[in-house]
């Protein structure tokens, strides 16, 4: 942690946690080096194109718990390619973790390249094991450059799976409950393990190492040797990864406690290094045996007042000491240490990558007088980088066969019909993440792939050739707590001269219950109404055909307006039953019919009773067509939404039979990162028939005409049209929304019934939008004609 001013942006987006529990001194003697369990190697059956049996492959390279060694402690067998030109010293370099800091390591490598300083051997912590294996996997400095100034590291972090990844159930989740927080009840009651989700990071990592995940890969066959660093959760030790998958490797170096959830490798748990090992040079020179040792060392923030007004405060700092000692004694080691000029940036700074950049630049050339002796002619540096580009693995050729372990039949048919498309194409990260998003966007599976090679050896000496992978072998993992998982939020909508509205809202999901994909759902809201449903999703087929079963019950008041004056209070009461049978096409459409029944009962319980009392039946008949291709579940940047329902309405109470149509529909498009656009429709009509006020639609509150009175207008017909404009003012840290808008807004609606003509309202809007993990909070207000005019506040989803 470096900047305590900005410690709750520091928790959501370092990626260095820069706290340590305990740490080997680097001159301490170590017992000889544990090694974590391993998978037993399997040879891949080369069996029909894709396959499917479920069998398990070999999982990883080794990982040695190992710092420093005594000097005099033997050396192990290593394949280290030779020195380029030979002769000379083995130079090795070592990359401090340090979050956003860490993007100055990139100046440093571009200093040392300008002036033909080769490195051999690379180590590195956390986002220097990030920065570092990128270097050593062969991309160029301009490629890192563009990663470090492009802002790709910015969207990594998210507090939730992407909503463009989720399925068509869980983005009803979003859409329903933006503002839920989620517990898992598998285990008794608990929330998840991290503040952020892993998969846009776990995705970022395997496009970007797609030549090096694999579990065949000796770290010391790489361009330049490389060693990263992890901490041990199960013994407490840090863990060094010499070979295996990279972006696995990676994952864990950088897997900040508390932040992102640990990686589960061997049935071990792994966080990030820094909390044992931010500046492995002992690494370096035991493991990797550097005759010379280059090290970038990023320093820690002078106490500040924040960091003592604070619990947060406090504790951070204490846990920058603890990281602080361990530097110190892995500083000896260093035959050049490197400090960049970095007091002024915090570990969150992504945005300033180029800033950070030119400061690793400016440390590296303050030190030439050092490092000049070890720099080559133009002769020496051709043969070194030559050597170096020779060792690049060749990224994986035509997809062959596929490999599933883990999960049910169920949860493996669907990742094979998902990934089938692929076969006989050139294996790409991105596109095997998109495949399997169909069983990582329930929510139940968590998924992981490598590529291997079908009938290779994974023993290849460093002088053989490598042939391009061809396999993917995918792991499917239940998440850590659940199902059942329980959602809960809370609602507020208030608004002057009317009636302040709260609820809080329960979801309870039960996922995969009766086979992969079906479950049951059941909801229950009290506060200001009192609602409850119950239904079970059962899912048919692979191809999405569903039975969907299901009871309600809805108990709320309901208030009769004139002129803004409320002239009545009743009771509505809503029980009953239905049966919907569809297909959910895919995460952005479903199409279903829909049969329902209920009884109604609609009650006078203040005012005057110029309608009488009822109390019947109701029942529908409807297609229900839902398409979404929204970013996100509450305010999207861009994309649409469209719910068309058409039917009937028939056998009701005190009322003609009906047809019936419900349509809401929204467009949004943004115009660089700070402005959105949207336009939305919503109609319902009975297309004129007479049907009792229980059962007709209302208009008025904030976004459905926000000068009026909540559900001032009910009528048999009515149309609302609105159209707007939000500017971003602010952003929140990574991960946590996009931040804090002004609004602006026209809206108009009309509203017909049997004893009105139809009538236009018109209003304008303006106000703020904070969109956050708990939802969205707004707090605006409105001008309309008729002279109305409301201020009004929400928080949780949109009104």
């Amino acid at each position: 942690m470096r900047s305590t001013g900005k410690i709750a942006c520091l928790l959501l987006a370092s990626f260095s946690w820069g706290a340590a529990y305990s740490q080997q001194d680097a001159t301490r003697p170590a017992t000889a080096p544990q090694t974590v369990p391993q998978k037993a190697p399997q040879t891949a059956p080369p069996q029909s194109p894709l396959n499917t049996p479920g069998g398990k492959a070999q999982t990883g390279g080794s990982v040695n718990s190992a710092t420093s060694q005594p000097e005099s402690a033997p050396k192990r067998p290593t394949d280290f390619p030779p020195i380029v030109p030979a002769g000379r010293p083995v130079i090795g370099l070592v990359l401090e973790g340090g979050g956003a800091l860490g993007l100055a390591h990139i100046g440093v490598l571009e200093w040392l390249e300008e002036h033909h300083i080769p490195i051999d051997r690379l180590a590195g912590t956390s986002m220097g094991a990030l920065v570092g294996g990128l270097y050593a996997e062969g991309q160029t400095l301009p490629q890192i450059n563009a990663l470090a100034t492009g802002g790709d590291f910015e969207h990594i972090f998210s507090v939730d799976s992407p909503y463009s990844d989720l399925n068509y159930r869980r983005r009803q989740d979003r859409r329903d409950l933006p503002q839920a927080i989620q517990f898992g009840l598998r285990d008794g009651v608990s929330l998840r393990n991290a503040l952020l989700t892993d998969r846009p990071l776990d995705k970022f990592l395997r496009e970007e190492f797609t030549a090096y995940n694999t579990s065949a890969l000796s770290f010391d066959r790489m361009p330049i040797p490389f060693r990263c660093v992890a901490t041990d959760l199960n013994d407490l030790e840090p863990l060094v990864f010499d070979g295996g998958p990279l972006p696995e490797a990676i994952r864990a170096s950088i897997a900040i406690p508390g932040i992102f959830p640990p990686v589960e490798y061997h049935n071990h748990y792994l966080v990030d290094g820094a909390i044992t090992d931010n500046l492995p040079t002992g690494v370096l020179k035991n493991d990797l045996h550097a005759d010379l040792i280059i090290a970038v060392h990023l320093p820690d923030a002078a106490l500040g007042r924040g960091d003592l007004s604070s619990i947060v405060g406090v504790f951070a700092r204490a846990f920058t000491a603890g990281t602080a000692h361990n530097v110190q004694q892995s500083q000896k080691l260093a035959d050049i240490l490197i400090t960049p000029a970095l007091q002024q940036y915090s570990t969150v700074d992504y945005d300033k990558g180029a800033e950070l950049v030119k400061a690793g630049y400016e440390a590296a050339a303050r030190h030439s007088a050092q490092l000049l002796p070890y720099a080559l002619n133009d002769a020496g540096w051709q043969a070194y980088l030559a050597a170096r580009q020779a060792r690049i693995r060749p990224r994986p050729g035509l997809l062959k066969a596929l490999r599933i372990e883990g999960g049910t039949a169920g949860a493996r048919r669907t990742v094979a019909a998902s990934i089938k498309p692929l076969e006989n194409l050139p294996i790409q990260a991105n596109a095997l993440s998109s495949a399997l998003t169909r069983v990582e966007g329930g929510g139940t599976y968590l998924s992981n792939f490598q590529t291997f090679a079908p009938g290779q050896s994974d023993n290849l000496s460093a002088t053989q050739a490598q042939g391009p992978d061809t396999g993917v072998l995918v792991s499917l993992n239940h998440v850590h707590n659940g199902p059942p998982f329980l959602l809960f939020g809370a609602d507020l909508t208030a608004m002057n001269s009317n009636v302040t509205r709260t609820t809080f809202d329960f979801r309870l999901i039960d996922q995969d219950l009766g086979g992969f994909g079906s479950e049951l759902r059941s909801d229950l809201r009290l506060g200001f109404l009192t609602q409850a449903s119950l239904e079970y999703y059962r899912r048919l087929s692979d191809k999405g055909y569903f039975l969907q079963p299901h009871l309600g019950f809805l108990r709320q008041p309901v208030y009769l307006w004139s002129n803004q004056v409320r002239i009545s209070s009743w009771l509505q009461q809503m029980a009953g039953g239905g049966l919907d049978f569809g297909r959910t096409v895919s995460r952005h459409t479903q199409l279903a019919a829909e049969w329902r029944e209920q009884a109604v009962r609609w009650h006078l319980q203040l005012g005057n009773n110029t309608e009488p009392d009822l109390s019947g039946t109701a029942q529908t008949a409807v297609v229900h067509l839902v398409y979404d291709t929204a970013e996100t579940g509450a305010v999207s940047p861009s994309g649409s939404h469209f719910d068309l329902s058409a039917g009937a309405l028939y056998h009701t109470l005190a009322s003609e039979n009906a047809p019936l149509i419900q349509l809401s529909t929204d467009k949004t498009l943004s115009i660089g990162d700070d402005n959105i656009f949207g336009v939305a429709i919503d109609a319902s009509s009975y297309l004129r028939r007479n049907v009792a006020d229980p059962l007709r639609f209302s208009l008025g509150g904030p976004l459905r005409l926000s000068a009026s009175s909540i559900d001032e207008y009910r009528g048999t017909d009515d149309y609302l049209i609105r159209a707007g404009y939000l500017r971003r003012v602010a952003r929140l840290p990574s991960g946590l929304g996009h931040g804090i808008y002004t609004s602006f807004a026209y809206e108009a609606g009309e509203v017909w019934s049997p004893e009105l003509p139809a009538f236009l309202r018109e209003d304008v809007l303006s106000g703020l939008v904070a969109v956050t993990p708990l939802g969205v909070i707004t707090f605006g207000g409105s001008l309309g004609d008729a002279g109305r005019r409301k201020i009004f506040f929400t928080v949780g989803r949109l009104f």
